[in-house]
């Protein structure tokens, strides 16, 4: 499929993005997992619960382990993935990718394989020799888009809880090339 964004390019978020970027991954939650899980849950989620969550990527502690970029067009933020080492537990040699959500407008035209491609290249480059996510067990979205990059299930579930809502996940992987 080509891009429908033949402009687009990846820059790295900065804190004057954050009210942006909560816009966007707002209308992404909703869009994707609606239906997915508890309705009630969803409603709660605010655009300032957001700002908040992502305001957090940029404090000192966070800002030299999590990276997180941007696919734009202009000043349209198209979609972001954020990222760094595998968080439970923690480890050295396996990077996560903590979020990859994407303008629902704009699903299924190459920026969600353009960011996380990006996204593997840089974790390569840090040293890590594989990666891992967690995804929404019943996102069949989700599940399909990563398994067609070659990503496999590990066999790890959780059932994260998240306000009293349990979300329940399912751990994926891919191995990277040595970086060099």
């Amino acid at each position: 499929m080509p891009q429908l964004h033949p402009n687009a390019t990846i820059r790295r978020a900065a804190p004057a993005d954050v009210d942006a970027i909560a816009t966007m991954h707002l209308a992404s939650w909703l869009a994707a997992y609606r239906g997915l899980i508890s309705d009630e849950y969803l409603d709660r989620v605010t655009h300032e619960s957001r700002v908040a969550r992502w305001e957090r990527t940029f404090t000192p502690e966070e800002a030299g382990v999590t990276e997180t970029t941007l696919a734009v067009e202009g000043d349209n933020i198209l979609g972001l993935c954020s990222f760094g080492p595998m968080v439970n537990p923690l480890a050295t040699t396996i990077g996560e990718i903590y979020s990859l959500h994407i303008d629902p407008d704009i699903w299924r035209g190459g920026i969600g394989r353009m960011l996380l491609d990006d996204a593997l290249l840089r974790l390569a480059n840090r040293g890590f020799e594989r990666v891992v996510l967690w995804v929404l067990r019943d996102n069949e979205n989700a599940r399909r888009f990563y398994e067609a990059r070659g990503w496999s299930v590990t066999g790890e579930e959780r059932d994260e809880d998240r306000s009293g809502y349990s979300i329940p996940e399912t751990r994926f992987w891919i191995g990277l090339p040595p970086s060099g």
